[in-house]
């Protein structure tokens, strides 16, 4: 496999989320040794949402907020599209890319971090802003 993700599973691809076309392009996130590029995201309450994240370092990285470990997620690389009825983490190695799509209901600062061992200490973490 070439990322692994994590679940919170109840039972996978049980749930198949309802998702309109993003009303908007992919947002990109870089991840590189020790930062997400944006830290801040800002996101649309209600609106269909997707995060291209792209490993620019030279060590994996992951990605989580626990904002959507409760809210169903499509998972997409050039591999697989993967629907999930919450997203525990993404861990991307040096080079590899995936997206994330996902809908939040409630407005609020949502914290998400790298949380490999010392990363985050490291500075790698960010928000998402959902007004």
């Amino acid at each position: 496999m070439k990322y692994t993700v994590l679940l919170a599973l109840a039972g996978i691809l049980t749930i198949p989320p309802a998702f309109a076309q993003p009303a908007a392009g992919p947002i990109l996130v870089e991840m590189v040794e020790f930062a997400f590029h944006p830290a801040a995201i800002r996101l649309r309450v209600g609106q269909s949402v997707t995060l291209r994240f792209v490993n620019r370092g030279q060590i994996a990285h992951q990605f989580v907020a626990d904002v959507l470990r409760t809210i169903p997620a499509v998972v997409n690389d050039s591999k697989m599209r993967i629907e999930l009825p919450g997203l525990d983490s993404l861990r991307l190695q040096p080079g590899e890319s995936a997206t994330i799509q996902f809908v939040l209901r409630q407005r609020g600062r949502f914290r998400f971090a790298c949380t490999i061992e010392g990363h985050r200490e490291a500075g790698m973490e960010g928000v998402l802003e959902v007004y």
